[in-house]
């Protein structure tokens, strides 16, 4: 039987129907390549003897090359279904070919430079007197040899990109060249990456092969082997996958671009992806350089190499949680689900639902084990409520004489989150010696006095109800898993956006695990923190000094878009969970589209008109499913009332969450609800003075708090900002907010003022 491979194509939307068909070619084709009905035929005049083309139905044809291995076995290269006449066309004119410099086999066109399938004809630049134009490489230190002899760019194509002048000239070629891995190797150029990163994250080895010389086929080996062999290269597989069987086929053909993530992996995610690590991994990256993605094939890995291994994978919300169960089993249906916590296959939950499973497994040990956290053992069952649920009533039955700054619940929330909890303080005295690193304002000993009486009211009133907070849970669980649990429940633990967990859930997570080889891997971006507070990770045991690394490659949204939203970030500091300052350096796009667009209203009622407007925009597009495009709200207040306003303007959109409305609408759901999803086409409603940072969300924030605060705001809006794929509409009445300051100019457009 013949082995199918898949590659990605560019500007190829078939409708269903002719997917259908080209599935069951494809079926055929795996079973059985010598069928009649298949009308495999050659190309006369063909540039590569490779070329064949199939018969989908009478219309459509698919264009395939033949490889013939030495071993007996074929592999078909399937490059397309695509109308009769073009289908030939291109079988005629398309080569398979193997890159001596790189080691890659990539699909050219004859008559075009083998790196470049599609180059334009860039017009000449329009230079002042004397002041010729210089090449952009040129004066970042590249020489022409780079892209030659050490990345494997044809010469022709070598000496387009060198002429380019900007930054902006090397993002368009990129859009046109023909192969994935050219791609990401322009784009590494662009942002200055040396030529020894980009040849190591694409995987071409150690260093630059020596000029012009390539590796030589084995005695044995044949031109084919050689080929098939640079499939398999993981800068191919971006652009190449090896089909296993019909399920896989069927999603691979129906996937289509929002799919594209579950078949074509970057070498640096694969590598991370199948890597295994001797202790916690920390993996970083911006919005949309595919962490999760990353996870969920990491997680499919550990479960195929042992059917006996105990995963878990868990992220902050319940509904992140359920859109990580979801992705993994539209990665692979087979995967083993576990039957609850501590048996074999992959749990996935969120951190709180992970805590009160460990409650659940401990049964009466688990009150048992509060005495590690209160100081008494406690009844192992009661409500669960907030963390915020309690403080502002603790504070008034303590009648003590707080400072100022001491009586806001937030400040006592944090400070039992932060301090008290993970350092499992159970007296005044304890309390004296804790230390309270990163806290921002100072307690001396008559304050702490003061604030322990406080803690006191707050677990003697939580007695009383039969009470539990989720941080308390989690504090418990962790205890009970590191006197009573030898070893831990898991295995394997994945953390998705863990810069929004608790030091509470980093214990709970590090018990769970034990320390072992592939026990922890961690996938976080400091700038989306709209939840917890830093969190350095050493101090609660997760040791990842020399395993850290970081994506920097965006494949969700436009180079555009990504400007825009890295613009929100300036001026701000950021800490990782290594405690080192965070930057956005390096980061890129593989992909270009329109300028965002900013639509400025002086009223309410103008800015319900405006966004109408731009939604009926959209939806006239037949292109564009509805239910691709969003609306984020900095509230679920003001999705409400935004529903109702474009209902009264005929626009019907959901709320909330997709699927609420039904299929074929558009989608309102709050900034913080949009975390981990992406959309087509992104409106950003009411990013104005006032609404955000939210005057009210700030309103009772501890003044220490209040930078960290201010933080969460501007993540929240670059993680909002960062949802869109295609297109970025950012909308305002009255005065804009200023985190727009640096995002707003240039690159944006106003619509229109109403």
């Amino acid at each position: 039987m013949p082995q199918i491979v898949m590659s990605k194509l560019k500007g190829q939307k078939l409708d269903k129907t002719v997917q259908s068909k080209s599935f069951a070619f494809l079926q055929k084709l795996a079973a059985d390549d010598t069928s009649p009905g298949l009308h495999i035929e050659p190309m006369q005049k063909a540039a590569d003897a490779r070329a064949r083309t199939g018969r989908v139905d009478q219309y459509w044809r698919a264009v395939l090359f033949k490889l013939d291995q030495k071993n007996g076995e074929s592999i078909y290269v399937y490059d397309g279904t695509w109308p009769h006449d073009e289908a030939i066309e291109r079988a005629r004119t398309r080569v398979l070919h193997f890159n001596p410099i790189n080691g890659i086999t990539e699909i050219i066109e004859q008559g075009m430079p083998p790196a470049g399938e599609l180059l334009p004809d860039y017009p000449p630049v329009i230079q002042k007197p004397n002041k010729p134009a210089e090449s952009f490489l040129a004066t970042h230190g590249y020489v022409l040899t780079d892209l030659t002899d050490a990345l494997g760019f044809d010469a022709l194509v070598a000496q387009r990109i060198f002429a380019a002048t900007s930054e902006d000239e090397l993002l368009q070629m990129s859009e046109s060249l023909a192969n994935q891995w050219q791609i990401d190797a322009l784009l590494g150029l662009a942002v200055g990456d040396t030529v020894e990163k980009i040849r190591e994250s694409l995987g071409f080895g150690a260093g630059p092969v020596e000029p012009g010389v390539g590796p030589e086929p084995l005695a044995e080996e044949t031109e084919d082997d050689r080929l098939a062999k640079g499939l398999q290269h993981p800068a191919a597989r971006m652009q190449f996958t090896f089909i296993e069987n019909d399920e896989e086929l069927q999603r691979v053909i129906e996937g289509g671009d929002f799919g594209a993530w579950r078949v074509f992996l970057h070498p640096e995610q694969r590598k991370y992806a199948e890597k295994d690590f001797n202790g916690a991994f920390r993996m970083s990256g911006g919005a949309g350089t595919g962490k999760t993605v990353v996870l969920l094939h990491r997680a499919r890995r550990l479960a195929r190499e042992s059917t006996s291994a105990r995963i878990v994978l868990t992220t902050f919300t319940k509904a992140l949680s359920s859109a990580l169960e979801r992705d993994l089993e539209r990665l692979d249906p087979a995967i083993p689900w576990a039957k609850g916590l501590g048996k074999p296959g992959v749990l996935v939950r969120g951190i709180d639902a992970l805590a009160v499973a460990v409650r659940d497994t401990a049964g009466a040990q688990f009150g048992q084990a509060a005495e590690h956290v209160f100081g008494t053992p406690i009844e192992p069952r009661g409500s669960l409520v907030g963390n915020d649920i309690g403080w502002r009533e603790a504070i008034d039955d303590a009648d003590v004489d707080l400072p100022e700054p001491l009586q806001s619940p937030s400040f006592f929330e944090g400070e039992y989150l932060q301090v008290i909890l993970p350092n499992r303080v159970t007296s005044q005295e304890a309390y004296f010696k804790v230390r309270r690193p990163g806290r921002g304002i100072a307690l001396d000993r008559r304050k702490r006095v003061a604030v322990w009486a406080v803690v006191e009211q707050y677990r003697q009133s939580a007695r009383h109800m039969g009470s539990l907070s989720f941080s308390e849970v989690s504090a418990i669980a962790s205890a009970y898993l590191e006197h009573s649990v030898e070893g831990g429940l898991a295995d394997h633990v994945l953390v998705d956006e863990g810069q929004d967990l608790t030091p509470l859930h980093w214990q709970l997570l590090r018990a769970l695990a034990g320390e072992h080889k592939n026990d922890l891997f961690i996938a976080e971006d400091t700038h989306q923190r709209i939840y917890g507070h830093p969190v350095v990770l050493s101090r609660y045991g997760i040791k990842i000094t020399g395993r850290s690394r970081r994506l920097t490659l965006n494949y969700r949204t436009t180079q555009q878009n990504l400007r825009f939203a890295l613009g929100v970030l300036e001026g701000a500091d950021f800490v990782d969970s290594d405690g080192n300052e965070e930057n956005e350096h390096g980061y890129r796009s593989a992909r270009s589209g329109p300028l965002p667009r900013v639509v400025s209203a002086t009223s309410e009622s103008g800015q319900y008109d405006n966004v109408a407007e731009v939604i009926k925009g959209w939806l006239a597009d037949d292109e564009i499913s509805p239910e691709t495009v969003a609306v984020l709200t900095r509230s679920r207040n003001q999705g409400l009332k935004l529903k109702d306003q474009l209902a009264d303007r005929g626009v019907i959109a959901a709320v909330a969450e997709p699927g609420d409305a039904g299929a074929g609408h558009p989608v309102v759901l709050t900034m913080h609800k949009a975390k981990g999803m992406e959309f087509s086409r992104v409106l950003l409603f009411n990013v104005s003075e006032g609404s955000i940072p939210n005057t009210w969300a700030l309103k009772g924030v501890a003044p220490e708090e209040l930078d960290d605060a201010m933080l969460r705001e501007r993540s929240l809006l670059y993680v909002a900002a960062s949802r869109a794929r295609d297109e970025l509409v950012i909308s305002w009445a009255g005065k804009a907010s200023p985190l727009l300051e640096q995002s707003t100019a240039p690159e944006s457009q106003p619509l229109g003022a109403n």
